[in-house]
């Protein structure tokens, strides 16, 4: 039978909530990047009600361990809530946007935990959403490592960061997941497991993976006055069918 989040769903009541994890170094146009795409997509979706006005689609929570997550780039970044208030309230998102950062910080991250040295609310936090099944979850970059992790990306086929591609094949094989790694922009699972994951190639890519999403929640015609309204012009998935996964970390 086939899956449709929430999110997707056109009897679920708008805004929808989108959490976004933050930790220390990561990309913020990995997170800004979709940030602006949502925004605008808000900006410009007219009320049915009263056309002069807009109606957000999407409401934008920052979830991180520290008030301030200071990023790759030196810039620091306040949430708007804990990581461990986004676990708690693990069902009530919609949709999870994940971005990625730095590849040596997140396998350290991810080892410290599978060890036990150091607690990842992080790691937990996408754990439980794992079981959330009428979920939706987006992945840029490096953000796809935390998921291959902790086995969210069984069943799946799935894309990141060019250079992170053999890591990401290296982390599904270690823990069992019959995972497809290929060479995109981006990548929609589809039906292939729950919940849905759409997962986006390096950095600038996940742009073009949120106006998919927009388009799938919205139409097209709302992302492309977005794109627009951006002066973006949009990429497709662009799947690279030859391309030879090259040996990971």
């Amino acid at each position: 039978m086939a899956f449709s989040p929430r999110a997707l769903s056109k009897s679920h009541p708008h805004p929808l909530k989108v959490l976004i994890p933050l930790f220390p170094s990561f990309n913020t146009f990995d997170a800004n990047g979709p940030i602006e795409v949502l925004s605008q997509a808000n900006r410009n979706n007219p009320d049915p009600s009263n056309p002069s006005n807009t109606s957000p689609i999407f409401t934008l929570t920052l979830a991180a361990d520290r008030p301030l997550t200071r990023s790759i780039e030196g810039v620091s970044i306040e949430r708007d809530i804990s990581l461990i208030d986004a676990l708690a309230r693990v069902e009530e998102w919609d949709i999870v946007l994940l971005p990625g950062g730095v590849r040596d910080v997140i396998l350290g991250v991810i080892e410290g935990h599978e060890k036990g040295k150091e607690r990842s609310v992080l790691m937990e936090l996408l754990e439980g959403y794992k079981a959330v099944r009428d979920g939706l979850m987006l992945t840029v970059c490096t953000g796809s490592l935390f998921l291959a992790a902790v086995g969210g990306l069984d069943g799946r086929t799935v894309t990141s960061h060019w250079a992170a591609l053999g890591t990401v094949k290296n982390l599904c094989e270690r823990n069992g997941s019959k995972t497809k790694v290929v060479r995109a922009r981006w990548v929609d699972s589809k039906e292939e497991r729950l919940p849905r994951l759409i997962s986006a190639g390096g950095v600038a890519c996940g742009i073009d993976a949120t106006f998919y999403l927009v388009e799938l929640i919205a139409g097209a015609e709302l992302a492309e006055k977005a794109a627009t309204v951006m002066d973006y012009q949009r990429r497709g998935e662009e799947l690279q069918e030859d391309y030879v996964i090259p040996e990971g970390k």
